[in-house]
């Protein structure tokens, strides 16, 4: 199964659109959730997904390192950038670190076991980096995952392998055009 059957509460929908700013409506997939986002061309132009500080979320690309808001955000640099490969590193807020080698046919190298957590925040205001970001994380195993959504009540999430974290990063960023001008985040 891809992240595109993996279910989403009304209020998982409701968050993440909000997060994002898009009209609100009611999506009972991730799949169906990350294809309207995309529709309502909500994209980020590659330098609002690099941080100009050091983050927990480091990509290797053509010989630079970048920093990243969010593990979903490193992944959509492969696709924003037009780069050929990318090696992802995060450091979970659990311990640990998780790393990725990323083509443009997926996932290729990466930690054993790893996963993805995908949320938003269940607060009514707040930037993308403040509302979506801390949710979007990679972590060693989904016992880390669990430990970690156990004392994350702030938010609402879901887990997804790091193949359906690439799927949906490739899905997200289809929206994208040279003429869309993004809004920075943080």
């Amino acid at each position: 199964m891809g992240y595109e059957q993996i279910r989403v509460t009304e209020e998982l929908s409701r968050d993440v659109q909000r997060s994002v700013g898009v009209s609100p409506r009611n999506y009972e997939t991730l799949g169906e959730l990350v294809k309207g986002i995309a529709a309502e061309r909500w994209v980020q132009e590659p330098a609002n997904l690099i941080s100009e500080e050091p983050t927990r979320h480091d990509v290797r690309v053509d010989g630079r390192v970048l920093h990243t808001f969010c593990f979903v955000d490193a992944l959509m640099l492969l696709f924003v950038l037009e780069e050929g490969a990318i090696e992802v590193r995060s450091h979970s807020s659990t311990g640990g670190e998780v790393s990725a080698f990323v083509t443009e046919g997926g996932v290729e190298g990466s930690s054993p076991g790893a996963v993805l957590s995908f949320g938003a925040a269940r607060a009514e205001e707040g930037t993308v980096c403040e509302t979506l970001c801390p949710y979007l994380n990679a972590f060693p195993s989904r016992a880390d995952y669990k430990r970690w959504a156990g004392r994350t009540p702030e938010a609402v999430t879901v887990v997804l392998s790091l193949q359906e974290a690439f799927a949906l990063a490739r899905d997200w960023t289809s929206g994208a055009s040279e003429d869309c001008e993004g809004e920075r985040c943080c």
